[in-house]
């Protein structure tokens, strides 16, 4: 669900060097919410940086941006230093697709997945 008009929607940064095979699960997940996103091109290199910034940007309150080894997800109203999620992006699919679900659940204001631990 990518949206490029003025529809409320995640704000997603993303820099000339991120493959955007890095996002598909987390976008995935975000779609399994029925949330839309959508791509903003940044060349800032500091990815908390990014994931606030894009978060101001989005009407939905919610940024995410990728770093050369992570994903990170920011909520507008968190001080811009501390993001809500940090997640590895080498990490299984389930991991980044729960990901992607918890930043349009924070849109849509309920309770986040967990992994269970075994």
């Amino acid at each position: 669900m990518n949206f490029t008009n003025d529809a409320p929607a995640i704000v997603i940064s993303r820099t000339s060097q991120t493959p955007e095979a890095i996002w598909h699960q987390v976008l995935l997940g975000i779609e399994e919410e029925g949330i839309p996103w959508q791509w903003q091109q940044d060349d800032d290199t500091d990815a908390i940086q990014r994931a606030w910034q894009a978060a101001t940007r989005s009407p939905l309150l919610v940024g995410l941006a990728c770093s050369a080894d992570e994903v990170v997800v920011h909520y507008r109203n968190l001080p811009p230093a501390s993001p809500l999620f940090r997640q590895a992006w080498a990490q299984d699919e389930d991991q980044l697709r729960r990901l992607g679900n918890n930043a349009a659940r924070l849109v849509k204001g309920l309770p986040f997945k967990f992994s269970t631990l075994k």
